[in-house]
């Protein structure tokens, strides 16, 4: 049980680099099968228009190089003997789990629930018995995937880092953050 939260004390930087590149992959052919966009490092949507093959590829990239780099900036800033390879396997493995969150649209059930709404018409917006229990059982396994991606990436970044104090914690805290509103800057900025 240990590995799924702190693989980073078990598999070396090839192994979590490796396994990280497989999970991308895999994780955007899922977005591809889908109809999901993951349009931020923390984000994963469904929409209504078709998602190409490449784009849940370009946005995994996107997403992951961007945690990438604002976590080596402060890696660097906790520990100036940080590695850029402990830093680049904590991010392509941490978002792993959120891969799985593709999994919801099974049958374009979140794309049907999207067509029904209609922010412009909210008196139209309707929900069945059956559609409310869905979202109420997606919610646990939506907040598991990001819990676990939280795990994945603290774990990852203490083992990297070696962080104890409370403010390196809360700045790891706020760059989770802050690659999230760089990633969707660029996400949104290339709109491909």
């Amino acid at each position: 049980m240990k590995l799924l939260y702190n693989p980073f004390e078990k598999l070396t930087e090839v192994q979590l680099i490796s396994l990280g590149i497989v999970f991308l992959a895999l994780g955007s052919f899922l977005g591809y099968y889908f109809d999901a966009r993951f349009d931020g490092v923390l984000d994963m949507h469904t929409g209504p228009s078709e998602v190409t093959i490449e784009q849940p590829f370009i946005d995994n990239i996107i997403n992951t190089f961007t945690l990438f780099i604002v976590l080596y900036i402060l890696g660097l800033i906790v520990n100036t003997k940080t590695r850029l390879v402990d830093i680049f396997a904590v991010s392509i493995i941490a978002r792993s789990p959120l891969y799985l969150s593709t999994l919801i649209n099974a049958g374009g059930f979140l794309d049907n629930i999207e067509k029904n709404l209609d922010p412009s018409h909210p008196e139209s917006i309707q929900f069945g018995a059956f559609d409310v229990f869905m979202i109420l059982l997606m919610l646990p396994f939506i907040l598991g995937t990001l819990v676990w991606f939280i795990a994945l990436l603290y774990n990852g970044f203490k083992t990297a880092t070696n962080i104890k104090y409370t403010g390196h914690k809360v700045a790891f805290g706020f760059s989770i953050l802050i690659a999230e509103v760089i990633s969707k800057l660029i996400i949104g900025y290339t709109n491909y």
